[in-house]
């Protein structure tokens, strides 16, 4: 059997972390992200979930041990968890992690946690039920909330991913602050790029995060 190799960037770090996207599909149309009437591709030029196994075993063979599943929101596309367990038994894949806006998390909480996922990243960008509807365009925090105390229920890491923006919802660092003190979650401020709508809106830059919470609080 040929030995495991290692892949490597340009400063000589090697690389065992690859994302893959299932889905392009998304059930939020947040207004930095996602219009309306964006055309999404064919479900039949998409890669099978087949496919995708046998690519991330021969991704394994060369070093790669942890895998983000991300969309789109990829629990809309049936079949997610089962793809999650059959990754989790390739050899050499020791961490499998998904990346979800919470709002099917309360429904499929407790199959992950059965198919063995590592850890779950939680979008959520204000803790608001108003707000949350204004950035998303769906009435969906009271699901995607409880989703979110089920995952903590579980003991599985949680990782929150929040991206503040001027005027939108700059205000609620403090708040997204408080959550990761007393809950077992980390957050993570996002900072939002200059691509796509995200042109549209002002971000906060991550300094300026940093100088807002040392104001609040000693010894961040």
């Amino acid at each position: 059997r040929n030995k495991v190799g290692k892949m490597k960037d340009s400063f000589e770090r090697v690389i065992d972390y690859m994302r893959i996207s299932i889905t392009d599909r998304c059930n939020l149309r947040c207004r930095y992200c996602m219009p309306e009437d964006i055309a999404f591709i064919p479900h039949e030029e998409i890669m099978t979930y087949e496919e995708l196994l046998r690519l991330t075993r021969l991704f394994a063979g060369q070093g790669i041990r942890k895998i983000k599943i991300t969309g789109g929101e990829p629990l809309v596309r049936r079949g997610c968890v089962d793809f999650i367990r059959s990754l989790k038994e390739i050899e050499g894949i020791s961490n499998v992690t998904i990346t979800t806006n919470g709002v099917l998390l309360e429904q499929y909480m407790d199959d992950l946690a059965k198919a063995g996922i590592d850890g779950i990243n939680i979008s959520l960008d204000t803790l608001r039920a108003d707000s949350y509807e204004k950035i998303t365009g769906r009435n969906e925090f009271g699901r995607v909330w409880r989703g979110i105390v089920k995952a903590i229920e579980s003991g599985i890491r949680i990782k929150l991913n929040c991206v503040p923006v001027e005027g939108v919802n700059a205000e609620e660092i403090p708040a997204f602050f408080e959550l990761a003190k007393n809950n077992p979650i980390d957050v993570r401020f996002i900072e939002m790029m200059p691509i796509g709508h995200g042109r549209e809106f002002q971000a906060v830059s991550a300094g300026d995060i940093l100088e807002l919470l040392r104001q609040r609080y000693d010894n961040i």
